[in-house]
């Protein structure tokens, strides 16, 4: 086990790298001037020479890059250019709002995919499972900011049941938060759970039947053990749904954010962009690549651990 940790760590870290680069010469590529976008319509020349001072515009780029690069690993993500304020500050405090987000995601993915991929894979042909795999096709094409928009038209708008926009800590009121969060984590746990339903279907048609599902059937195992026993091995494609997912799940509430006004980190990085405040832009992409990283090698270890044949690899 500290073999493949050890491992995994060290295949983390040029990616790493290689994120922070390819994220670094993107914003070299951002047309027009970031000076300018910071200082207004209205700057005067003097002031556009001074913001260009205090972000050392001026400097070489790898110098600007290894300049941040060696802040970044004291902590330091550097300041935004359009608030003053430090990115790492303005991050810890939108972060619990996307998390909540993407974590309320993932829990609906599983609550809706795994059922549907268990009644699919359990009864492969059915007329039940190709009513639900015409419902899990149309949930890989349904695009999420569409998605949404119907939600809010529909629940909050015709029949005023839920919250159209806005985010309210669960701190503060538990019951609000879940009305607010309803619409938005809904909308981003459909592709997932049509994902899921997918691998989890193909991994059960296929677990059940190998020989060693024949052979409990034959010694009088019940239906549920045996598909108790089918579903841990017909899982493990489904685990590496995680991972992908919360890259996903963490990208698309860029759009979601937007939509439903939540105050997370998604509406900080588009915002970032629109004013062309590239350090908040570089700090969000990395605590990004970090997040999804980590929770990767959670899941190489849940798959090391689950299947005996990658440990006697």
């Amino acid at each position: 086990m500290l073999r493949v940790v050890v491992g995994r760590l060290t295949a983390a870290v040029p990616l790493i790298l290689l994120i922070t680069v390819g994220t670094f010469c993107l914003g070299l590529l951002m047309p027009g001037d970031q000076a300018y976008a910071i200082a207004g319509e209205n700057a005067t020349p003097e002031q556009v020479a001074q913001i260009r001072r205090d972000l050392n515009l001026d400097d070489p780029a790898p110098v600007r890059y290894l300049s941040w690069l060696g802040d970044a690993l004291t902590g330091d993500l550097g300041e935004s250019a359009a608030t003053r304020r430090p990115v790492w500050d303005e991050m810890v405090r939108r972060w619990p709002v996307t998390a909540s987000l993407a974590v309320s995601a993932l829990v609906l993915s599983f609550v809706i995919g795994v059922p549907i991929g268990v009644l699919q894979g359990t009864r492969p042909g059915s007329r039940l499972d190709k009513l639900l795999l015409g419902g899990v096709s149309l949930g890989l094409a349904t695009p999420g900011f569409w998605l949404a928009t119907m939600l809010i038209f529909l629940l909050a708008v015709q029949v005023n049941w839920l919250p159209a926009m806005g985010y309210v800590p669960i701190e503060e009121d538990p019951i609000e938060w879940a009305r607010h969060m309803v619409m938005p984590a809904f909308t981003l746990a459909v592709v997932g759970a049509a994902e899921i339903a997918r691998q989890l279907r193909t991994g059960l048609i296929g677990v059940m039947d190998a020989d060693y599902i024949r052979a409990a059937g034959a010694r009088g195992l019940s239906p549920r053990q045996i598909q108790k026993h089918a579903l841990r091995n017909a899982s493990l494609p489904a685990l590496t749904i995680v991972g992908l997912r919360v890259g996903h799940l963490l990208a698309g509430s860029v759009i979601i954010e937007q939509i439903f006004q939540f105050p997370g980190l998604g509406s900080y990085t588009l915002t970032a962009v629109r004013d062309q405040d590239f350090v908040v832009v570089q700090g969000v992409v990395l605590a990004i690549a970090v997040i999804v990283i980590s929770v990767n090698l959670v899941v190489d270890l849940l798959y090391y651990w689950l299947n005996p044949k990658v440990r006697l690899a």
